[in-house]
């Protein structure tokens, strides 16, 4: 019976991850299912596909309501235009402009900070690393997704999303900052790859609503106290033949009502 109730709970959290995923992703075309737009500038300054072209000074650009930031042959997310912006962030993936092709490879530091009218994002493939409080205090952003090419999702950087319901972190991510999503009051759900080696100090603190929690490496990666806060209420999910491991590991084994394992 026990064995049974075990897998319909492996099939529901299956289910949910897949419907999930299709979610997040519905509107995407290539790249693992992430957009890729390129834009062009002419010499005359006008950008191609009828977008919005802004030159603040030799390094920092507009491209419709996204501000970006060149930086070492590349660009960065760095912000976005108050006057302009309506709540979907529509990133390139690269643009061409003065004898240079760009590539987008990471969300700065604070991009998005208190944002109170981002809703949803998609970020486009190539991008590497999402930088500390990028989308700190953004209480309407339900939406995101994630390219395979994110690495590193810093600290702080999506502490207070409260109507985040379901993260799925991509294999490929090694680095969960500390308090990344922490104070994320509506989150669920969250799927851990077996590519993280480091979650830091308080990365899902104060998620109240947090009731099932799935980690897909073997050997726990070591964490501190208050990496998860949901004790009375959160499953821990592992992959079959680790659960002595988990139940031996130091705050794993104390941060979740019950491990379970399953494939």
């Amino acid at each position: 019976m026990k064995r049974n109730r075990l897998c319909l709970i492996t099939i529901l959290l299956s289910v949910l991850e897949i419907m999930t995923v299709l979610s997040c992703n519905k509107n995407n075309t290539k790249n693992n299912g992430q957009q890729e737009t390129i834009i062009t500038v002419d010499t005359n300054g006008k950008a191609s596909g009828g977008h919005r072209f802004d030159k603040i000074d030799d390094t920092n650009f507009y491209i419709d309501d996204i501000r970006y930031t060149a930086q070492n042959g590349d660009l960065i997310v760095s912000g976005f235009d108050e006057a302009f912006f309506k709540g979907e962030a529509k990133l390139i993936s690269q643009l061409n402009y003065d004898g240079r092709k760009m590539k987008v490879i990471a969300i700065g530091m604070e991009a998005f900070r208190d944002c109170k009218v981002l809703s949803s994002i998609v970020i486009p493939s190539g991008v590497t690393s999402i930088g500390d409080y990028a989308f700190y205090g953004c209480i309407e952003l339900s939406s995101i997704s994630f390219p395979g090419s994110v690495t590193t999702i810093g600290d702080n950087a999506f502490y207070g999303c409260s109507k985040l319901v379901s993260i799925i972190i991509p294999n490929g991510v090694t680095t969960i900052g500390e308090s990344a999503f922490g104070a994320c009051l509506g989150l669920t759900y969250v799927t851990i790859p077996k590519s993280v080696t480091s979650i830091g100090q308080g990365a899902f603190v104060f998620c109240g609503s947090l009731t099932h929690v799935k980690v897909k490496k073997i050997i726990p990666v070591p964490i501190s106290f208050m990496t998860f806060t949901n004790q009375g209420n959160t499953t821990l999910y592992v992959p079959y033949g680790s659960k002595a491991a988990y139940e031996t590991s130091e705050y794993w084994n104390t941060e979740f009502k019950e491990i379970l394992e399953e494939d």
